[in-house]
């Protein structure tokens, strides 16, 4: 058997080399994509097989020690496989959604306890996954947008071939994990199956119903039923998927030595009926072969890839494009597959979660494929119409949770300031004051918990939870809605919200003082006091005065009003020593690699935007000292090479941008410069045109920009416009070891500079 095994996977690995030295594809940007990147040390990454933003993302579940050390992703490196299930999300952190309809390949007998097996090889690339397990079966998938295929060849010398489907099956991990209602399967032809799985739980903690159909290429020569832990065998399942607590829960199938292998299985995925699963496989995948669902896969993949072209080091080579491929897996496209509605409506589901994506992925995706942030939005849009709130997170067609603000407010701005086609603007504004100005009912669901006292009395006391960061990013989202009305012409609606996105200050305490530095966002009671024993510091979840953060942090984010900020905290040079501060306290012990006492939190968001607010004091020279060192600190290729949860491709575009040398203020139309580390990047523009960046003299010693131009002309700002990008064009950067005086004078713009 060993030698065997040896023989096929030396066969197989020269039949991969063959194949991608068949497919165009292969030799471009997808080879630099490692999909493993950031699947351990918490980055909760999906290795399994993908499309941009497809409905099914098949892969393999792993058996862990216990529920909390789950990954959200249903995978973790040597640990042995459970099954293969049809749909996954990628660098989520909370709770886990999906793992739905697990498949489990094997030479033996079955058993539901345990037909876990140990991992023998496994390889991946974009749009393909294999493992080949010690049970002496190899697994390879591929997909297109809405059907898993999925191909099992035996590699030892067993004498049949089995495979579990599990209906019933879940990911589980997080405080609010998925729990099973109820879900059938049914063999209702020689080489048909269909089910469903209906379960609550997981990040929104609502209900999701979800439904299949597949077809296998051989008649099966046995099978059998599985309910509550008893297994029936059978000729042909006498039980519909009704719904009820007598149907199937799983189902196995059996296929002879004689049986040619290859076996083939392809599994359409639908969130309205087995009937619609079945119609996404006509559509989809009936004619196709697996090779060719491989090579179109890397195909499609190249097309959205190669709209930036870089020249770096094999390294930062391979940090960008997976990154720019992660940003690619989230939101999941899902027009059709919403019941109720109109079919023809754009609907995407898995913002997972807006608090998270808007500051890096999103702007990332605006960037290199505007088409896809328009449809994006206008999903959004239209769950807002149907359900009266635009979601901050959605997954399983249900909204949920709320972390902080409407950010899709700021997701909206960003597209608008960018000039994004395609978006019902007017609509969206109409959402996005409803949302300003409605109590909601369920404020961990949709909308803005505390609005009525943000609104009557100016702040959100403390009695309400997580009133400091709601506060701030109130504040944020009230300045997105005050640009979409600017740009739509509604002035009076501006004015209004351009003063209420100043309200950050109601909570900004001068007199408090900490480390030697004073002035933070303080907590406050309904009568006005503020409250005395507070440790900012203090880091909290969902029940304390800061989101996921500390008010060290959010006293940090305030992203269209910096030089107030600067103001409030004593000046230029004050401020600047308050950031040292903050990051050399919160980037020196081993203990603090996660920012675990309140300061620099590298892996979480509410920090992200902080080590490009030293550009606003004229000090650029410290942006890209603090983003070159984080990035040479904590970011890396390999599987533990993100600093924790990649946040939907929210931490490693992060990273992504600032490999370029540029970081978008989300939901303004500009990007500061921070410290590049490519040779060249060509960004190929939505509308024919191409933006090149050359960067000269760039080492590991030289990062900073010493002196820079614009199509020729001397350039010096340490900040770009949208507009002076997507006109196509040439950024010359030159680097050096030490720092200029460029980018000290022409400030990145703030809303107290129009007062």
């Amino acid at each position: 058997m060993r030698n065997k095994v040896l023989t096929y996977l030396l066969a197989s690995t020269l039949l991969l080399l063959c194949e991608i030295a068949n497919i165009p594809c292969c030799a471009q940007a997808v080879q630099y994509v490692d999909t493993f990147l950031g699947v351990d040390n918490t980055g909760n990454t999906f290795p399994g097989a993908s499309l941009p933003f497809s409905m099914v993302k098949p892969g393999a579940d792993v058996l862990m020690p216990a529920r909390w050390t789950n990954n959200n992703s249903g995978y973790a490196t040597n640990r042995p496989v459970c099954g293969y299930s049809i749909n996954h999300v990628s660098g989520t952190g909370g709770a886990a959604k999906y793992g739905n309809f697990r498949v489990m390949p094997t030479t033996g007998s079955v058993n539901l306890r345990d037909m876990s097996a140990e991992v023998i090889d496994e390889s991946s690339r974009p749009g393909y996954y294999a493992t080949t397990l010690s049970n002496g079966v190899r697994t390879e998938l591929t997909l297109t947008h809405s059907v898993g295929f999925y191909r099992f060849t035996v590699v030892n010398d067993a004498d049949s071939l089995r495979l579990l489907i599990d209906a019933s099956s879940l990911l589980d991990k997080g405080s609010t994990p998925q729990h099973l209602l109820t879900s059938g399967i049914e063999l209702i032809s020689d080489n048909e199956i269909v089910g469903y799985c209906k379960s609550e739980g997981g990040w929104n903690t609502g209900e999701c119903e979800v439904y299949f159909y597949a077809q296998i290429n051989h008649t099966p020569s046995a099978w059998g039923t599985f309910r509550q832990g008893r297994m029936s065998r059978s000729n042909r399942s006498e039980k519909s998927i009704n719904g009820n607590d007598n149907t199937e829960k799983a189902l196995y199938v059996s296929f002879p030595a004689a049986t040619p292998t290859p076996l083939e299985m392809r599994m359409a995925l639908s969130f309205v009926s087995a009937q619609k699963a079945k119609e996404n496989y006509l559509a989809e995948a009936a004619t196709l072969t697996f090779d060719d669902a491989i090579r179109r896969a890397g195909e499609e993949w190249n097309t959205y890839l190669e709209r930036i072209d870089i020249e770096a080091t094999q390294e930062v080579k391979t940090m960008f494009y997976s990154a720019l491929y992660r940003a690619l897996l989230m939101p999941t496209k899902r027009t059709g597959e919403m019941k109720g509605w109109n079919s023809k409506e754009v609907y995407y589901d898995d913002y997972y979660a807006i608090w998270d994506t808007f500051r890096t992925t999103a702007p990332l995706i605006t960037l290199i494929a505007p088409e896809k942030i328009a449809e994006q939005i206008e999903s959004l849009i239209n769950i807002g119409t149907h359900e009266g709130w635009m979601p901050d997170a959605r997954s399983g067609n249900k909204s949920g949770l709320v972390q902080g603000g409407t950010n899709c407010d700021v997701m909206i701005a960003d597209a608008c300031m960018k000039g994004i086609e395609g978006i019902d603007y007017e609509k969206a504004l109409e959402l996005m004051l409803h949302a300003a100005n409605t109590e909601p009912d369920k404020p961990r669901l949709y909308g803005r918990g505390g609005i009525s006292h943000y609104n009557t009395v100016g702040y959100i006391p403390h009695t309400i939870e997580r009133s400091g960061s709601r506060q701030v990013e109130y504040a944020y989202c009230d300045y997105a809605i005050a640009k979409v009305a600017e740009q739509l012409g509604q002035h009076e609606i501006a004015t209004e919200y351009f003063e209420r996105s100043s309200r950050w200050m109601n909570l900004w305490n001068s007199t408090a003082e900490h480390d030697g530095f004073s002035g933070f966002v303080w907590p406050k009671d309904e009568n006005g006091e503020w409250l005395g024993d507070y440790n900012p510091l203090k880091l909290s979840v969902w029940n304390g005065v800061f989101y996921e953060g500390s008010s060290w942090q959010y006293s940090l984010y305030v992203p269209h009003d910096v030089a107030k900020l600067i103001e409030m905290c004593g000046g230029k040079e004050r401020f600047v020593e308050r950031l040292d501060h903050f990051f050399e306290q919160g980037m020196s012990e081993g203990e603090l690699r996660r920012g675990l006492k309140g300061y620099y939190n590298v892996g979480n968001e509410p920090s992200f935007l902080t080590p490009t607010l030293y550009t606003w004091a004229g000090r650029y020279d410290l942006t890209a000292k603090r983003t070159r060192e984080i990035i040479d600190t904590y970011f890396s290729t390999g599987r533990s090479g993100l600093p924790g949860n990649d946040d939907s491709a929210a931490t490693g575009s992060w990273c992504a941008f600032h490999l370029l040398g540029l970081y978008p203020n989300a939901g303004q139309d500009y990007y500061l410069l921070s410290s590049p580390q490519i040779e060249s990047a060509t960004l190929h523009l939505s509308n024919g045109k191409e933006f090149n960046i050359i960067v000269k003299n760039g080492t590991k010693e030289n990062i900073y920009i010493r002196s820079a131009k614009l199509n020729g002309r001397p350039y010096n700002k340490a900040w770009i416009t949208h507009r002076d990008i997507v006109a196509g064009g040439r950024l010359e950067l030159t680097m050096g070891s030490k720092p200029s005086r460029w980018g000290k004078t022409e400030l990145p713009p703030s809303l107290s500079d129009k007062k």
